[in-house]
């Protein structure tokens, strides 16, 4: 299947747009070991609006409730812990047909490195799945593959007509 258009000659730009959950977070080293960062069980969103704009969640699950009802109240421990389950940016996005590829500029990330980065991710279509993945990066010493794998979400319309 052709990377920039579908089947039916949809390009990224075009076939991108909508809403679409998490299925899977992995992350391959050059030795093939596979590894969930958020654990196997993370979810999250990620929605790219027509006017060029995206938003990415991505949560480990069973994250630590904090003891107060508070958002702003928690201790400084469930803070850390409930931040280092948890990954999001948002802010506009291109897309590179050429390369097969949409760029994220990170106009707001719970990582504040990531304020003002502009990423790359590799995108793959397959049905209704998208893989965003993004070229190899060295963590330590191990040199690290990740891929997101998405599902576009059925409308809030079609779920309340089924």
């Amino acid at each position: 299947m052709s990377t920039d258009t579908d089947t039916e000659g949809v390009s990224i730009a075009d076939r991108i747009v909508g809403a679409w959950e998490l299925v899977e977070y992995s992350t391959t080293s050059d030795s093939g070991k596979v590894d969930y960062p958020l654990g196997p069980d993370a979810r999250g969103l990620i929605i790219y609006s027509a006017d060029g704009f995206m938003s990415a969640q991505i949560m480990r699950p069973d994250r630590t409730r904090y003891r107060s009802p508070n958002v702003h109240s928690g201790e400084v421990s469930e803070r850390s812990e409930a931040a280092g389950g948890y990954l999001a940016y948002s802010g506009p996005y291109r897309v590179d047909v050429d390369n097969s590829a949409v760029w994220h500029e990170m106009a707001v990330s719970l990582y504040p490195n990531w304020i003002g980065d502009n990423q790359k991710r590799n995108v793959r279509f397959d049905g209704d799945m998208m893989t965003l993945s993004s070229d190899p990066l060295v963590f330590r010493t191990t040199t690290l593959s990740p891929a997101l794998v998405w599902r576009r979400t059925t409308s809030r319309s079609e779920q309340a007509a089924s």
